[in-house]
Formats: C-alpha cells, structure tokens, sequence
C-alpha cells in the first residue's frame, strides 16, 4: 500500500453506523471523496449520494462540511441563495478561523 492510504466507502460507512462521536467526520469524508472522484478504487465517485452525506454533516454543525457545501452552491447552485451562502461563510470564518472565508467575504463586499 502506498504512504497515502483512503478508506474504502464500506469503511466510512461502518463508521457513520457505528461511531456517533466520528460519524460526521465520516460523513464529510466520505461525500468529498464521492463528490471528487479523487481516489475511485477506494470510493467511487457519486455526486448525488455524495452531495447527500455533506447536506447530512452540515445539518449536524460540522464546519469542514458546512464550508465544501457553501463552495458547491456559488460553483453549481442554478439559484444561489446569497444571504444563507454569506451566513454559512461567516459562520466558518468565525468558527473555524477559515482564511478562504473571510477571503470569499471580502470578494463579495468588494463587489
């Protein structure tokens, strides 16, 4: 196996039932590889199923997934709901210290 090691989706999906106190992190993982497609032998790529498990994170107040979610929307929203996309960039620049939050906020007061 290389240095770089993925758990497989059967893996994270283990967890996500089994694990309360991990199962978002889980969840987080497990729906950015599906929406990536970055490793398929370990996870195949599923946007929907993946976009789904993020939706599922974020509801439950994990900030990772609450800030990949708020980047899917401004790339692929047809309707972007500006004021909840600003909503969840504050939260993320106020909750997690996130640097690419409060850089998207300024963009958005700039413009």
């Amino acid at each position: 196996m290389s240095d770089l090691e993925v758990m497989k989706e059967s893996q994270l999906e283990l967890i996500i039932e089994r694990e309360p106190l991990n199962a978002d992190n889980a969840r987080f993982m497990l729906g950015k590889l599906q929406i990536e497609g970055t490793f398929p032998e370990a996870v195949p790529r599923n946007e929907k199923k993946g976009i789904n498990w993020i939706k599922t994170a974020v509801k439950n107040g994990h900030l990772a997934a609450t800030e990949l979610k708020v980047y899917y929307d401004i790339r692929f929203a047809k309707q972007p709901d500006i004021k909840k996309i600003e909503a969840a960039l504050h939260l993320c620049a106020e909750k997690a210290n996130s640097a690419k939050a409060c850089n998207t906020l300024a963009e958005f007061a700039h413009a």
